[in-house]
């Protein structure tokens, strides 16, 4: 059954308190996981990054004419895995 807090003029039910320690334990867990979903992708960004700098020539020798999007350029890459550069299959082959 719910308790009752009295306010001026009106009762109100109070069906969940939060003690100040949980509260901050809750925005505590909250920052963090934003800091670790930031720092996630920045690191994938640098490493999408370096992916595209080490496929670069290869992408264009092989590659320029597929329409980006939907894994195309990725499942081209993988084509022509056997004619790649060493850095880009580094990429390519730990993608797979």
């Amino acid at each position: 059954m719910p308790r009752l807090t009295s306010t001026p003029g009106r009762a109100r039910p109070v069906l969940f308190y939060a003690s100040d320690a949980m509260v901050r334990a809750t925005l505590l867990a909250a920052v963090v996981i934003a800091a670790l979903a930031v720092s996630l992708s920045l690191a994938s960004a640098q490493d999408r990054g370096a992916a595209r700098e080490a496929c670069k020539p290869d992408y264009q020798k092989f590659c320029s004419s597929v329409t980006p999007g939907g894994g195309r350029i990725k499942k081209c890459l993988a084509d022509n895995f056997a004619n790649l550069s060493d850095a880009c299959k580094q990429v390519v082959g730990s993608e797979k």
